[in-house]
């Protein structure tokens, strides 16, 4: 009697480094990030990745590295951030329309760890980029829907 193979569904464990806090106020580019989108309110993360690319474009690097893919803007850095902070209760999102936004603990985190040269840096950019990015972002909603 021959044997049948039998299909098994294998299980993919993949193997993250477990953070803290205090390893985030080390982490001066997730902090930045977390400056960014308090100042911006709520946003996507494909759109937080149109405005990164601009601030960059204005002499604002926030150390992310960009790379556009098929007129797309990508970055492995990005999405580890954005997950660490979402895994330590900081950042919150919206499943239906996947929209990024501090949560009270988040806030908290901030106002111990404010840097108040940067979020003023930043507030300046965002104000000069403002009509441009609003278009971009308007398009990228289109897009979506």
């Amino acid at each position: 009697m021959s044997q049948q193979p039998t299909k098994s569904k294998d299980l993919k464990i993949i193997a993250r480094p477990v953070i803290t806090i205090d390893q985030l106020k080390n982490n001066s580019k997730a902090l930045r990030l977390l400056h960014l989108i308090y100042v911006l309110n709520k946003i996507s993360e494909k759109n937080l990745l149109i405005v990164l690319k601009e601030l960059k474009e204005l002499g604002l690097d926030l150390g992310y590295e960009l790379v556009s893919v098929v007129g797309n803007v990508v970055s492995k850095d990005l999405k580890e951030d954005l997950t660490a902070l979402l895994y330590l209760g900081l950042l919150e999102t919206r499943q239906q329309n996947r929209i990024l936004s501090l949560t009270s603990l988040g806030k908290e985190f901030l106002e111990k760890n404010l840097d108040k040269e940067f979020l003023e840096k930043v507030k300046s950019k965002i104000e000069e980029i403002k009509p441009k990015i609003s278009i971009l972002l308007a398009e990228s909603e289109m897009k979506r829907r």
